[in-house]
């Protein structure tokens, strides 16, 4: 079964027309991927979509990944010994302290794992600081925040990461405030971080912020010192990142489609890569091609990013 798997997953590289060696990042740039990989809550089975994932994650060799919607089922699945094989570290952090710090004291159950981890190259980079924090873990607890401080190895330019996914319901002002208070969080962790780490320390961050542009939690970003890689890329996508759940066709397969032209912009998108002073980013791209499609009901979000001088 494993080799099956496998074998499986290198076709499908290798039917994307462009395998993972192909698109490395540019002579002393770094790659931020994130993507929702639409858990599996939709009678959308794991299994089904292991391989295609794995794929879907390694075909631009990414150095550092967001994930969100990371089931117990996909927890338990293959696919992060496989992309551990591929050369990949996972940060998880330790969900025991983050229902402790959240002041949780029920008992803890599968749906307490960390929902949002990150994946960093081993390669070109090393981890030197981590951890997870859940949002609100009673109301929603797949709702949380993983970060880490890296160091390239290259450059020796540290900076931090963030994987996250904010509070998903759209029902006004509530929501939205709930959102706020998920980008709060992530300030207050920023600054936790730059306490340990250095005041000038960089940050990127990606995710489903479940929100667009203008929205409280975006403009709270904004307050402190992250802006939107959407509006500030050199090149930028012009697709919009969420597309609708995919749906199983005839053949028992799933497939999806893009949004209709009308609402295929980037002014619709709820998932987004922010990055403040200090990094610079070069081209922010909304995945839309078939394969993932067919996975997710969302468009995976990429840029290609580097450290830029300090202010005077």
């Amino acid at each position: 079964m494993k080799r099956f798997l496998c074998s499986v997953a290198i076709a499908i590289v290798a039917a994307l027309g462009c395998c993972a060696a192909l698109r490395p990042a540019s002579a002393g740039t770094l790659k931020f991927l994130s993507l929702n990989i639409w858990g599996d809550y939709f009678g959308n089975p794991v299994g089904e979509r292991q391989a295609a994932m794995e794929a879907a994650i390694l075909k631009d060799s990414p150095d550092i990944v967001s994930l969100q919607e990371v089931t117990p089922n996909w927890w338990k699945s293959k696919m992060f010994k496989n992309l551990g094989k591929a050369g990949y570290g996972i940060v998880r952090g330790d969900e025991g302290a983050a229902l402790r710090r959240a002041a949780f004291t029920g008992k803890r159950e599968r749906k307490h794992s960390n929902h949002e981890p990150l994946l960093y190259r081993k390669d070109r980079l090393d981890l030197l600081d981590s951890g997870t924090d859940f949002f609100h873990v009673t109301l929603q607890p797949s709702k949380s925040v993983t970060w880490a401080v890296f160091e390239d190895k290259a450059s020796k330019k540290r900076f931090a990461a963030f994987a996250t996914h904010f509070w998903w319901k759209h029902n006004g002002i509530e929501s939205d405030t709930i959102r706020e208070l998920n980008a709060r969080h992530i300030l207050n962790l920023l600054a936790d971080i730059r306490r340990k780490w250095g005041a000038d320390i960089p940050a990127i961050l990606g995710g489903d912020l479940n929100s667009t542009e203008g929205s409280l939690a975006h403009k709270m970003l904004r307050n402190g010192g992250f802006k939107n890689a959407a509006r500030t890329a050199d090149v930028k996508s012009s697709h919009a990142s969420h597309h609708g759940n995919p749906e199983r066709g005839p053949d028992g397969k799933f497939h999806g489609a893009l949004r209709p032209a009308k609402t295929d912009k980037p002014e619709f998108s709820i998932d987004h890569i922010f990055c403040t002073k200090g990094i610079h980013a070069h081209r922010h791209e909304i995945g839309v091609y078939q394969e993932v499609l067919d996975i997710t009901d969302h468009s995976l979000v990429l840029v290609e990013f580097s450290f830029s001088a300090p202010a005077k």
